[in-house]
């Protein structure tokens, strides 16, 4: 009996250890539907069709033009633009009307005298960073993550891992766009500078993005440190290690403790800095993986106290002695679906908040009492280093910020989203009294006086919309949501 109450106990152990581990199964793709989505599952939306780019600028817009032409007329409803369609609020969707998917724009043409790299709108990253990484290159600016699409990357104005920089924006030496009349565009910094401008960041609203010219860096091995420190002392800290006289980070992010014992309260600081003699050089690239133990730790975290508890432990105590060297393309080489919920009731949800470098402690204050107070699940915290935007109309870094990129686990519920949607009301009312803003391509749960405090340009970008295009030719879900005709 007791070899056999033994054998019951192993059974139970075995059974629930398979099952923690089963978290660590990566999400499956979803599968097909008469309604398409974005990644947050939460904006099934039924359109008229989709329109597929072709394979190269001048194909596309013979292909395109006579839809164009018809959507002027009246004869058909409006276009939006999509690549992989990462947006949540549906900022690459249309209800009832067309959707036109770049990804057939595909193409990477490099520059090397020049650092230049010269790519189609269609193009993810995951294909970029091999080209790139054969002559010694990597990307500039771009997501920690490598599944989007270069012409969604500027639409959205994104940024990611790279300190002292501002948004990809700044690394952008031309643009090829396809306009409402059907022109395809030449535009840059002193060329159609005002279109160039709104394009960047202007979520598809202004045509088709369909080549860029990006400005490339020499790819290096680098070495990361770790660096723990309260939240209260985050920017001098950061200051100390990043951005003072000598320091040689060239990247540098931080984690924020999602424990509930010390919720935002303790954070550690990763700089990336390059090994000497290894910039520029050819480096093995190695193959995107999804480390099961990895996302099993991460998923177990999931509405569980102790599953966070441990994770912040792993995060902080012990990553930092089992980390090694990484190059810059490795870094960036890995998909964003890597740790994504699997469960059909849940789903993951992206926030971000641009705060002024000297508020952070004052914002994390007031976000854990929201967070605590709602009850919301926060998966994850990260803080980016966003130096100001001079370059687009819709600049979200309209000074020096810290990025605080937040993921939280949602119920796809009625309630579910009624409690996200409060809780993001409350969070962006935080950032704009701290004087920061927040990022668009997120749910579209802010109020329109809380866009137009954080976006003091929003009235002016949407009245240049309707100048560059007049009939309404490209729309999506951010322009329905906060713009009248």
């Amino acid at each position: 009996m007791a070899a056999l109450g033994g054998l019951a106990v192993g059974g139970l152990v075995a059974t629930a250890a398979q099952r923690w581990l089963g978290a660590g199964n990566a999400a499956p793709d979803s599968p097909p539907s008469e309604f398409l989505n974005d990644a947050s599952t939460l904006n099934p939306t039924r359109v008229r069709g989709v329109v597929f780019a072709s394979s190269s600028p001048e194909s596309t817009a013979d292909a395109l033009r006579p839809l164009l032409r018809r959507v002027a007329g009246g004869d058909d409803p409006a276009l939006a633009v999509s690549g992989v369609r990462h947006s949540m609020g549906g900022q690459s969707l249309h209800a009832d009307g067309w959707v036109v998917d770049a990804q057939p724009l595909k193409g990477v043409v490099v520059d090397t005298e020049n650092s230049v790299m010269r790519v189609g709108a269609g193009t993810t990253w995951r294909e970029v960073i091999p080209v790139l990484n054969e002559l010694g290159l990597a990307p500039h600016v771009m997501q920690s993550n490598h599944d989007f699409t270069i012409g969604g990357s500027l639409s959205v104005n994104c940024h990611g891992l790279h300190a002292n920089t501002a948004p990809i924006s700044g690394t952008v030496r031309r643009l090829r766009l396809l306009t409402a009349n059907g022109d395809i565009v030449t535009c840059g910094p002193t060329e159609n500078s005002d279109l160039f401008r709104h394009v960047l960041g202007g979520y598809g609203l202004f045509g088709v993005v369909l080549e860029a010219d990006l400005g490339v860096v020499p790819n290096a091995l680098h070495e990361r440190r770790f660096t723990t420190t309260r939240t209260e002392d985050y920017c001098d800290v950061f200051t100390e290690h990043v951005c003072a006289p000598g320091t040689d980070a060239e990247m540098a992010y931080g984690r924020l403790s999602v424990d509930p014992g010390n919720l935002l309260e303790e954070a550690v600081i990763t700089t990336l800095s390059p090994v000497p003699g290894t910039r520029g050089t050819v480096l093995p690239l190695g193959a995107p993986s999804v480390p099961k133990l990895s996302r099993a730790i991460f998923r177990n975290s999931v509405d569980n106290e102790f599953g966070k508890k441990l994770r912040w432990w792993l995060e902080r105590d012990v990553v930092p002695l089992t980390t090694g060297h990484i190059s810059r393309n490795d870094l960036f080489n890995e998909p964003a679906r890597l740790f994504a919920n699997a469960k059909s009731s849940k789903t993951d949800i992206l926030h971000e908040y641009f705060i002024p470098r000297v508020r952070l402690a004052e914002f994390t204050r007031a976000a854990r009492g929201i967070i605590k107070r709602t009850g919301a699940d926060l998966l994850n915290a990260t803080v980016r280093d966003v130096r100001r935007d001079e370059r687009s109309a819709l600049a979200y870094a309209q000074q020096d910020v810290f990025g605080l990129v937040m993921l939280f686990d949602q119920d796809r519920s009625s309630t579910g989203e009624r409690d996200m949607r409060r809780m993001t009301e409350s969070l962006i009312e935080a950032a704009i009294a701290v004087g920061g803003s927040f990022y668009l391509p997120y749910r579209l749960h802010a109020t329109l006086d809380q866009l137009v405090k954080a976006y003091p340009m929003w009235e002016s970008f949407v009245e240049t919309k309707f100048r560059h295009d007049p009939h309404g030719v490209f729309r999506n879900g951010l322009l329905d949501t906060y713009a009248q005709d």
